[in-house]
C-alpha cells in the first residue's frame, strides 16, 4: 500500500508592505497632526488687544506730527476793515469819511485727529468679527489760503489817503484772513457730519491691509461718530451690506 509524500508549503520572506510599515505609516501621519494642531495652537490669536496695538501703531506711522489729516475743505473768505475819522472832535467834528476795505480770498483747510486723542479703550473687537472705533474729535491742521487769489476792494473816505487810510484797512484785513478761515472750518467741523464720514472710510482703508495681515479676513468697521451716528463699513471703505 503505497502513501503520499506529505505536502509541504514554504513561506517566502515578509512583504515590505505588511503590518510593521502599516504601523509606522500611521505614527507618522499621526506626528504631523499633531505638530500641525501644535503650530495652529501657538498662532498669534486675533485678541482685542492685538487690534488695538496694530490701528494705533499703523496711525502712528502714518501721521504727521502725530497727527493724521483725513481730508480737505475748500472755500473762499471774506473780511471787511472799516475806519471812520474826524477832525477836531468834541470841536468841529468834521466828518473826514470812512475808509473800507473788503477782501475775498480762496483756500483750503486741511482736518483729522491727533492720533493721541484716539486710546486703546476707543476700539473693540467683537465676537462677530467687527472692528469698532469710536472717532476722535476733528481739528483743523492747517491753513492755506490763496493770497495769489485775493480780491481786494477799497473805498476811501473822501477827506483821507489810500496810501494811508486805504492801504491800511487792506492790510488789516489780508491779517484777518488765516483767522476767519480757521473759526469758519472750526464751525463747519462742528456741525457737519460730512467730514466725519470722510474720516471713516479714510480709516478703513488705511486699515485695512494691517489689518488684514494681522489674520483679520476682510475686515468690517463700526465707526461711531462724534454725532451720535454709526457708520458701518467692509474692508473696500464701502458701506457694509452685510443681511
Amino acid at each position: 500500500m503505497s502513501q503520499s509524500p506529505p505536502s509541504q508549503t514554504t513561506s517566502g520572506a515578509a512583504s515590505p508592505n505588511g503590518p510593521a510599515s502599516g504601523r509606522r505609516l500611521v505614527l507618522l501621519v499621526v506626528a504631523v497632526g499633531a505638530a500641525v494642531f501644535a503650530l495652529w495652537f501657538m498662532r498669534p490669536r486675533l485678541t482685542e488687544k492685538r487690534i488695538q496695538e496694530t490701528i494705533i501703531s499703523t496711525l502712528a506711522g502714518e501721521a504727521q506730527e502725530s497727527f493724521y489729516v483725513t481730508g480737505t475743505l475748500t472755500f473762499s473768505s471774506a473780511v471787511e476793515s472799516r475806519s471812520e475819522k474826524t477832525f477836531l472832535p468834541g470841536i468841529l467834528n468834521l466828518n473826514l469819511g470812512t475808509t473800507t476795505a473788503t477782501v475775498r480770498v480762496p483756500g483750503r483747510v486741511a482736518y483729522g485727529f491727533n492720533v493721541a486723542a484716539l486710546r486703546p479703550e476707543h476700539i473693540h473687537y467683537n465676537d462677530d468679527g467687527v472692528v469698532e472705533v469710536e472717532l476722535p474729535r476733528l481739528e483743523d491742521y492747517s491753513v492755506e489760503p490763496e493770497l495769489e487769489n485775493v480780491e481786494i476792494r477799497t473805498e476811501v473816505g473822501w477827506a483821507r489817503l489810500h496810501r494811508s487810510s486805504g492801504q491800511e484797512m487792506e492790510q488789516r484785513a489780508l491779517q484777518a484772513i488765516r483767522p476767519t478761515m480757521r473759526a469758519t472750518a472750526e464751525r463747519h467741523l462742528a456741525n457737519s457730519e460730512t467730514p466725519q464720514l470722510n474720516t471713516a472710510e479714510a480709516l478703513a482703508r488705511l486699515l485695512t491691509p494691517p489689518l488684514e495681515a494681522g489674520g483679520v479676513s476682510a475686515p468690517r468697521f463700526r465707526f461711531h461718530l462724534t454725532s451720535g451716528g454709526i457708520l458701518e463699513l467692509g474692508a473696500s471703505g464701502a458701506p457694509s451690506t452685510d443681511e
